[in-house]
């Protein structure tokens, strides 16, 4: 069984937002105002989640912050 990636990215059609969404999936999972709160929620799913998941945190040019 392969982990889950949670990815934390700005939103594309307005960057105004930040999401969390799975790698592989276009679905947004949850919107957050601030990149704080989203890597705070992506963290807890990825400690609720049995098969090792990992966060990836994006920063504001889209590039990988942190792993």
């Amino acid at each position: 069984m392969a982990k889950t990636i949670y990815h934390v990215s700005k939103r594309d059609n307005d960057g105004r937002e930040w999401k969390v969404f799975i790698q592989g999936s276009d679905k947004v999972i949850k919107l957050f105002k601030t990149q704080k709160d989203a890597l705070a929620y992506a963290q807890d799913l990825a400690k609720k989640k049995e098969d090792g998941a990992t966060v990836m945190l994006h920063g504001l040019d889209g590039k990988i912050r942190k792993c």
